[in-house]
């Protein structure tokens, strides 16, 4: 069960030890000998992070959908190993989104990626759909669209967010290889991040404020995501 939306303390530190002990013996046998952590240390913060931290940000992202269970915002260790050559079945850190639009797919949203070695802040949507797609590179040519994106990811990025996702080896057709947002244009999906290491303060409140600072400097993408390529 949540705790309380005002008692987040930081990830307690027999969580962190769980996500270590995953790395090293990253098997189901051992994860279910340990699981009792997941359940019980840090499912509960993770819910209790992301609940407080839509309360923090609902001026600047009021439309932040959060779902507080696994499958939710919080998504599951298991990993998808079908198609990967690395075979381990789990992931070794938590993470959860808070999405705004209909399915949180295809939706712009806040993310975390907790572990004990790095924490990950960031936001965006990492892949377009087909549609999203066409939208953004037809935006991006715009001028008065395009300067606002430039102006969200300068802003994000003097925060410390820094833009990530599949791009283009070269602008897709149409897009001159000298306009001023050409880089811009071969991106494939548009995401930011911050990625700080662990320590200690991992275990305290200064993890939400962290996370509070970075959904805010992620905001002006949001709101361009949303309204440019979802509305």
């Amino acid at each position: 069960m949540a705790e309380p939306i005002g008692s987040f303390a930081g990830i307690p530190r027999a969580g962190l030890e769980f996500l270590a002990g995953l790395a090293a013996h990253n098997e189901r046998e051992w994860f279910e000998a340990h699981r009792a952590a997941w359940d019980n240390e840090l499912l509960p913060a993770m819910i209790s992070l992301c609940a407080q931290l839509q309360a923090r940000v609902a001026d600047v992202l009021p439309g932040l959908t959060f779902v507080p269970r696994v499958g939710g915002s919080l998504f599951r260790l298991n990993r998808d190993i079908r198609f990967s050559r690395d075979k381990k079945p789990y992931d070794t850190h938590a993470a959860a989104v808070l999405w705004e639009g209909a399915e949180k797919q295809s939706a712009p949203g806040v993310s975390l990626q907790i572990g004990p070695e790095q924490v990950v802040f960031g936001g965006g949507l990492p892949v377009f759909e087909e549609a999203q797609l066409d939208r953004f590179r037809k935006r991006v040519m715009q001028e008065a669209a395009g300067e606002m994106l430039s102006e969200a990811l300068a802003s994000a990025k003097k925060r410390g967010l820094l833009p990530e996702g599949e791009k283009l080896a070269k602008p897709p057709r149409g897009v001159p290889v000298d306009h001023p947002r050409a880089e811009l244009s071969k991106h494939k999906g548009l995401a930011l991040a911050q990625t700080l290491p662990g320590g200690a303060w991992v275990q305290t409140a200064e993890l939400l404020d962290k996370a509070e600072a970075a959904a805010r400097a992620y905001a002006p993408l949001h709101v361009w995501l949303r309204d440019q390529l979802c509305a």
